[in-house]
């Protein structure tokens, strides 16, 4: 009987071990592409992996020599400006997301009119969009 009841313990146990990871959801990535020289961008997100988010952004983009940033559960912004400077970050919210990428835009060069082209999340929601050129 003591074997019995040891065994539906360490079973229970195993039950839980196994069930617990598969409730959470699963990690979902983001990309932003940028080339710079042409002023292009572009954006995967609701990706599976880190691998094929850069891959889909930088198809989108057309220019697979374009700068690339990725995040992973979370949010990922692009700031661009007129003389092609650009800073990119990702972050727990789009807001702050938005804040370091111009942020990151300001510290590569002199760019006095940085503003956010693209703001996504990596679960597939969009903040922020505006053409790519």
């Amino acid at each position: 009987m003591k074997k019995l009841g040891r065994g539906i313990l360490l079973l229970g146990v195993f039950l839980v071990l196994v069930s617990v990871p598969a409730m959470h959801a699963a990690d979902t990535y983001a990309a932003i592409a940028y080339h710079q020289s042409t002023n292009t961008w572009a954006y995967s997100n609701a990706a599976a992996t880190k691998e094929a988010a850069i891959a889909a952004a930088l198809r989108k983009c057309g220019h697979s020599q374009a700068k690339t940033n990725w995040c992973r559960n979370s949010w990922l912004a692009l700031a661009v400006s007129s003389t092609h400077g650009w800073g990119s970050a990702w972050a727990e919210s789009a807001k702050d997301a938005r804040k370091k990428s111009i942020d990151e835009c300001f510290a590569h060069e002199n760019n006095p009119d940085a503003h956010v082209v693209i703001c996504v999340s990596s679960d597939g929601n969009i903040d922020t969009v505006t053409k790519s050129h």
